[in-house]
């Protein structure tokens, strides 16, 4: 996936939607997603209050394009993990410790998914389907030894967001995320010496994302990409 420069500028519409995603990441810092009204958020942005309308009817509809904006946020800091060849357990290592990393490193996305009263189903959505197809193509090549895939990606994904919380709030600290990919390979039935070898693997990760998250930062396919794929 390449950058297309020119489209990162976006349209004018593309960047006042971004300027009220912005703006709305910066209120949820000190405030609940209660606590947030459509005047704050077009006020902070600096924009007049009726274009809030031309984007979003209400601030549920705002939140859900702020739950879409972090799983693509996400997607995008997991796919620098990968050059295409990986199997699941790899993947499923990667990936783990990752986010976890994205928690010790960017508290910010903490903040959002456990703090400000969004729904974090919805803002882990990504990280969940991403999740249950890595655990099922695991299971297939025999990398994984489940029972019920479908249990299986339930409970790992559980597992994980469990852990992101404990890491963002200080309960898990940032030297133990490997130890915890580590300890989830083997719940798949990953063998230990295995775990350990896939949990500590000596990789450089892509830089971590960081907020406030905009729709126009992200990378898009280039049109050679798109002809490609």
């Amino acid at each position: 996936m390449s950058l297309d420069q020119q489209s990162r500028h976006g349209s004018k519409r593309e960047r006042t939607r971004d300027q009220l995603l912005v703006s709305a990441q910066e209120l949820l810092m000190d405030r609940t997603a209660a606590g947030l009204g459509l005047r704050q958020i077009t006020t902070h942005a600096g924009l007049v209050h009726a274009c809030y309308y031309n984007y979003y009817p209400d601030i549920p509809a705002l939140i859900a394009d702020l739950a879409e904006l972090f799983g693509a946020t996400h997607a995008v800091a997991m796919a620098g993990l990968f050059v295409g060849s990986e199997g699941p357990a790899v993947r499923f290592a990667r990936i783990t410790r990752q986010t976890l990393r994205i928690m010790a490193g960017q508290p910010g996305f903490g903040r959002l998914m456990f703090d400000v009263g969004l729904p974090a189903d919805r803002l882990g959505a990504e990280l969940r389907l991403r999740l249950s197809l890595d655990i099922a193509d695991g299971a297939a090549c025999g990398d994984f030894k489940v029972a019920n895939v479908e249990l299986a990606a339930a409970a790992i994904t559980g597992a994980i967001t469990g852990l992101a919380l404990d890491v963002y709030r200080g309960h898990v600290s940032g030297d133990k995320i490997d130890a915890a990919a580590a300890l989830l390979l083997t719940h798949l039935g990953v063998a230990p010496d295995a775990s350990e070898r896939l949990a500590h693997e000596a990789i450089i990760f892509p830089k971590l994302p960081t907020l406030p998250m905009r729709w126009l930062a992200l990378p898009v396919p280039s049109p050679s990409t798109d002809k490609q794929a």
